[in-house]
């Protein structure tokens, strides 16, 4: 079993040291999530060191270093709404679910379908409100781990196939070179080199 820490997290990530209030969203967000990484990683899995690396390595990108649990569309989620080829793909069906239905969580939720199939996994709304993926930090860790499950990523974790773990998770490469040194970060961290 890999034991998260909120140090490990904090050593992980990038620090915002002359944004004030970004650096603490990043203490708060790491002593928040640290726990419920603890239990969501064993219900779903994640529990060696090199899964555990590569999933907070990509949680790491996608929450700018973890300080923040929304994110920040280019367009403010229009860019997904019902009409547009990403719109279809993430199951927006309405105008407004776009920006209703943006990432969130560790691994950023996004998308109707998505936020609608992880509240059926849990018998749980997460569609009248969806903001509750970010705004819980319980809620946030859980939805990236079934997020993480549901697209099998811990095979291509094992395989330490960062360039696959980034296409499941994020949909395309975004970022890739940042997502590649957090892994080291973390791989560092969690003593695998």
């Amino acid at each position: 079993m890999v034991d998260i820490t909120a140090e490990m997290l904090w050593n992980i990530a990038r620090h915002y040291r002359h944004i004030e209030s970004l650096l603490n969203s990043q203490h708060y967000n790491v002593h928040a999530i640290a726990p419920h990484l603890n239990q969501w990683f064993i219900v779903y899995g994640i529990n060696t060191e090199l899964r555990a690396a590569h999933f907070i390595a990509q949680a790491c990108v996608e929450t700018a270093n973890f300080s923040r649990l929304t994110e920040v569309p280019r367009d403010g989620g229009r860019e997904y709404d019902a009409g547009t080829r990403i719109g279809r793909n993430l199951g927006n069906t309405e105008v407004g679910d776009g920006p209703k239905f943006i990432g969130r969580g560790l691994l950023h939720l996004t998308g109707r379908e998505n936020y609608t199939n992880f509240g059926s996994q849990f018998e749980k709304d997460y569609v009248t409100d969806p903001t509750i993926v970010a705004r819980n930090p319980y809620v946030a860790v859980k939805a990236a781990c079934y997020y993480w499950d549901l697209r099998h990523v811990n095979a291509a974790a094992d395989r330490d196939d960062v360039n696959k773990v980034t296409l499941l998770v994020n949909g395309g490469y975004n970022g890739l070179e940042e997502r590649k040194g957090a892994l080291i970060r973390a791989k560092r961290e969690l003593g695998i080199i």
